[in-house]
């Protein structure tokens, strides 16, 4: 397999790494946030799927400006 455009296929893979990274780490800061309080609680700990994408979209729209240069 040939990688034809370097700039989209790092752009992938970051994405994949922010994707991976938020599913594996939302679990474990719930259930230290609920440990830490003592009580099951609703926190910030559940806005970090939407941080993930937020940071996802910014990555695209970087690379979607430096590719019509």
């Amino acid at each position: 397999m040939k990688i034809i455009n370097k700039k989209k296929f790092i752009t992938r893979i970051i994405d994949l790494v922010i994707i991976i990274a938020t599913t594996t780490l939302t679990p474990m800061a719930i259930n230290y946030a609920n440990a830490w309080r003592g009580y099951k609680g609703f926190g910030g700990e559940y806005l970090l799927p939407i941080l993930g994408l937020l940071a996802i979209l910014v990555i695209e729209t970087i690379y979607e400006e430096s590719s019509r240069r």
